[in-house]
């Protein structure tokens, strides 16, 4: 094998800090941003486990408050207070918003019978209902400096950070945090991304 001279190397390693200017973060970023984010949702979504590997509290059977008019409670209306016989039989409250008079019934089962009989799994808690915190769950910021760089995950839209803080609240954790497992694939794969670029400009 040639070996390299002093100006072949300068100009690789030249080469090498070019590509981890111009390309780490942006590797980074398609890492965490899909990879991860992907783990993450993966795990809380679709298997219902919390960073520990434990499973989330349980759905709320405590009686609530609906009025059979917002996207979570149509079918509701429909299957308890879609004939006049059915609404004789609620307890109904009367609230005051924007001016006007809010009618509002009891459902007696709560959250986790809205969820059932809005045809959704109301057993295992997976954070999913009109699907817009997960759709907009990924990477909110990226910030580098002093041989640092961060990422922030989690809601792209006011609306999809809201629901996230409320259910972490409710949980009493940090619903999106990563697990050791996902941390761990996610080192591995950063691993790899020097002797990457090293092999690419022959070092």
């Amino acid at each position: 094998m040639k070996e390299m001279t002093l100006d072949e190397t300068v100009r690789r390693l030249t080469e090498f800090r070019k590509k981890l200017k111009g390309n780490l973060v942006k590797d980074l970023g398609r890492i965490v941003g899909v990879d991860t984010v992907s783990q993450i949702e993966q795990r809380v979504r679709d298997n219902q486990k919390n960073w520990k590997g434990q499973g989330f509290s349980r759905y709320s059977t405590k009686p609530m408050l609906t009025s059979g008019e917002t996207v979570k409670s149509r079918r509701v209306w429909r299957a308890v207070a879609g004939s006049k016989s059915k609404r004789k039989q609620l307890d109904w409250v009367t609230i005051k918003k924007g001016g006007k008079n809010i009618h509002l019934f009891e459902l007696k089962g709560g959250y986790a019978e809205m969820r059932r009989l809005e045809g959704f799994s109301n057993t295992r808690k997976s954070f999913e209902f009109t699907g817009e915190m997960w759709r907009k769950f990924g990477v909110t910021k990226t910030v580098v400096g002093d041989g640092v760089i961060r990422f922030t995950l989690g809601g792209k839209t006011s609306a999809a950070q809201d629901k996230i803080d409320w259910n972490s609240e409710r949980e009493g954790m940090n619903i999106i945090a990563p697990s050791k497992e996902e941390e761990k694939d996610l080192q591995e794969k950063i691993n790899r991304l020097i002797p990457g670029y090293l092999a690419q400009v022959g070092l």
